[in-house]
């Protein structure tokens, strides 16, 4: 039977430290500001300029990671993967298996981490740029010593953001390059969509504007039905009509192909980063 005391911790809310303001962050304390998970976030980060910007979204700055660490009950790692071992050396002797760590460093294992936090409960997750605007996918990864509550803890704090889903941490590196990545990949399809307008006549903001909302609401469609993609293309693709024209022209160029090389060349990449650092 749980106790009083042990309901209380449990549905008490944390103090969140997220060591690295950059822009996801950034993105992830806006978000969990918005929620009434934490009774207050702290941050960290080596540019005053940051901090700043912290500041005047309602996060408490700190002046050292181990300071931020021991003030929390979650600890976010959102540092760049090359600042990972130096970080880790500076909040060790503080976080034990009392805090909740989770990392969104792509490419850095959770053994990586569990070797230099001893006994520590980390959680690995990758969320995507779309934070900025709630709009992530995370993907996220339990470490040996994370429990379901500490899992279930990272997932409520990540769909601040955006939507979750828990993975084995083998699928990491495929991750991030598919939704880690993705952004970029979409962001030149859409500005090759818009060209595609203004080539035939569309002013660029009316283009932009066009090209930016189909491809919401058709990524909209495919989540809100699930339905395969092939067969919401197959409504739209009406015999002798314009886009099976379209769509005629996207196959012979290899279209699909080079995407798929896309996302491999960027497992690769993800990995051999990972290799380089790590290992």
């Amino acid at each position: 039977m749980v106790s009083a005391r042990q309901k209380e911790s449990v549905n008490k809310k944390k103090v969140v430290a997220v060591l690295g303001a950059g822009k996801m962050g950034e993105a992830l304390a806006r978000g969990i500001l918005r929620t009434d998970l934490a009774s207050q976030v702290l941050a960290t980060d080596i540019l005053k300029s940051r901090l700043e910007v912290m500041k005047k979204i309602g996060v408490k700055t700190m002046e050292t990671n181990y300071e931020a660490a021991k003030a929390s009950d979650i600890v976010i790692l959102s540092v760049k993967p090359k600042d990972m071992s130096k970080v880790l050396s500076e909040i060790s002797s503080i976080v034990g298996n009392r805090r909740l760590v989770i990392s969104i460093a792509a490419g850095v294992p959770l053994q990586f981490i569990e070797q230099h936090l001893k006994k520590a409960r980390v959680v690995r997750v990758m969320p995507n740029i779309a934070a900025t605007v709630q709009e992530a996918i995370t993907a996220l990864a339990p470490g040996v010593n994370a429990s379901s509550e500490d899992l279930e803890a990272a997932k409520n704090l990540f769909s601040s953001v955006g939507r979750c889903i828990v993975v084995d941490e083998k699928l990491m590196d495929a991750i991030t390059a598919l939704s880690g990545s993705g952004p970029g990949y979409v962001f030149a399809i859409i500005e090759a969509l818009a060209d595609g307008g203004v080539k035939t006549g569309l002013p660029y903001d009316i283009a932009l504007q066009l090209t930016s909302q189909t491809v919401l609401g058709a990524a909209k469609m495919v989540l809100e039905t699930g339905k395969h993609p092939a067969e919401l293309r197959s409504m739209v693709a009406t015999p002798a009509g314009t886009t099976i024209e379209g769509l005629a022209i996207i196959e012979e160029s290899g279209f699909r192909g080079t995407l798929i090389r896309a996302v491999e060349a960027a497992t690769r990449r993800g990995r051999e980063i990972s290799e380089s650092l790590f290992q």
